[in-house]
């Protein structure tokens, strides 16, 4: 089922409404997000694109070094923290462009990579999604596909780093192929897909909902791309950091569990859901305790034993922004 819904707008032939419309979703990002506003700045000045940060209520002056620092750039700054896709539905909602663009505060996406990706769903009227090779700072790279099931959290449990067959690296350079799943780090949306499946989902407060719009799109028939000859770059969990919070492969914990098991009882069902958290909860136990017997360490298992278990993400805030 569709989260929040987009009234289809029609784009006026005479107007200059740019191509693409970036959304770049702030939290406590300052340190990061002028690099990303700099990759982002020629495209603006060349007519293709514009760019809305939408702020969640930061307190580390991310607002006015993005209005000081980047005149250009339209800000909504929000009084509480709404959550990643509720703000991305605030900037995809404001804008008139036929396409648009997801980009993480401290990531980079340069103006001819941005063209491929564009040329790209010029070339396929079908593909609703396309995204980027991403290379992180340790040269590790962005994976595509193996969207998660209940069936992939036991196998996980049982046999540490394994991954789906689907699941595969995004090689800068390499030929695009078609997936079920893309990372919302960077992401070109068309705009008719998210008027036809809707946009994000507000019950994920943070994580996954990307994921879920992955899979609404891919059942409307529309095509997901990963496109290597594209090139983004991405710090990965700056945000995150600044919390302070426990975090799994970069990700804040306790966010990230109770989203995928919303995700889990959306697509797979309560039953499903709740047998397959307990069944890791019981082998990730199980290994814990054979290794505290052994002498070693349980860190790789302790950080997911103390989040929350079929949890749901917590209610979200109404949506409230400043001028």
């Amino acid at each position: 089922m569709p989260g929040s819904q987009l009234a289809p707008r029609m784009r006026d032939p005479s107007s200059s409404t740019p191509r693409v419309t970036a959304v770049v979703v702030t939290y406590r990002s300052r340190a990061a997000i002028s690099t990303a506003l700099a990759s982002l700045a020629p495209a603006h000045a060349q007519g293709l694109l514009d760019c809305v940060v939408v702020d969640n209520a930061s307190d580390d002056g991310t607002v006015d070094h993005v209005r000081t620092e980047h005149p250009w750039v339209t800000v909504v700054a929000n009084t509480v923290n709404v959550g990643f896709g509720s703000a991305c539905n605030q900037g995809i909602a404001s804008t008139h462009s036929p396409h648009v663009l997801l980009l993480n505060p401290d990531a980079v996406l340069r103006v001819p990579d941005l063209l491929c990706l564009l040329s790209f769903m010029d070339r396929n009227p079908r593909a609703g999604m396309v995204a980027p090779a991403i290379r992180t700072p340790t040269g590790a790279l962005q994976h595509a596909g193996g969207a998660p099931t209940p069936l992939h959290l036991l196998v996980q449990a049982c046999r540490s780093g394994w991954l789906p067959s689907n699941r595969a690296p995004i090689h800068p350079g390499g030929d695009p192929f078609q997936t079920d799943w893309l990372c919302g780090a960077v992401l070109l949306l068309r705009r008719s897909m998210l008027e036809q499946v809707g946009s994000f989902d507000p019950g994920f407060f943070l994580y996954f909902e990307e994921t879920d719009l992955c899979r609404r799109a891919a059942a409307y028939g529309w095509e997901l791309w990963a496109v290597g000859r594209s090139v983004a770059e991405h710090v990965c969990g700056s945000s995150a950091r600044t919390t302070g919070r426990p975090l799994v492969n970069g990700c804040i914990a306790e966010h990230y569990f109770r989203s995928r098991f919303r995700y889990l009882v959306k697509h797979h069902g309560i039953v499903n859901a709740v047998t397959s958290e307990f069944a890791e909860f019981t082998i990730m136990s199980l290994r814990s305790f054979a290794r505290l017997l052994l002498g070693r360490d349980i860190a790789p298992y302790r950080t997911r034993m103390r989040a929350p278990f079929c949890g749901l993400p917590p209610l979200r805030h109404p949506v409230r922004s400043q001028p």
